[in-house]
């Protein structure tokens, strides 16, 4: 894939592609071949109607595609800039084995604390004191 910054890049490795010479090329496409030199060297600016000759004389289609530029979330960032690599590390120096072993004693963990949970007996609740009951008043 290439960058809109690199162009000159593209029409180059076009141009090579089809096999053709720098004055063929620019021959196919109707203009000079100091244009074209020009052109593979970034030193001009083309037009998309040149992009699109330089294209159909390399025996290709020009296509545009819109990408969403990547939008950094500022609580993402925050993390990382606090996460301690210590452990990331350390998890890296063990070998896939180990860790493997890690997992299963984890999740052997995981499941012997899943077991106590069901099957914890819930504790009594003291029960309220009754509230006293309601005075009838009377208003003079």
């Amino acid at each position: 894939m290439y960058d809109i910054r690199s162009l000159h890049r593209l029409v180059h490795d076009a141009r090579l592609n089809a096999h053709l010479s720098q004055r063929d090329f620019a021959d196919r496409v109707g203009t000079s071949q100091s244009a074209i030199a020009k052109l593979e060297q970034g030193d001009a600016n083309p037009t998309i109607d040149t992009l699109a000759r330089c294209a159909e004389a390399a025996g290709l289609a020009l296509q545009f595609t819109l990408v969403p530029l990547p939008v950094a979330d500022a609580v993402v960032e925050r993390y990382k800039r606090d996460v301690d690599r210590t452990l990331l590390r350390e998890n890296l120096r063990r070998s896939t084995h180990e860790r493997l072993r890690s997992l299963g004693e984890w999740q052997g963990d995981l499941k012997a604390i899943q077991y106590a949970v069901k099957h914890a007996r819930p504790k009594k609740v003291a029960e309220a004191p009754p509230k006293p009951a309601a005075r009838n008043r009377r208003r003079p």
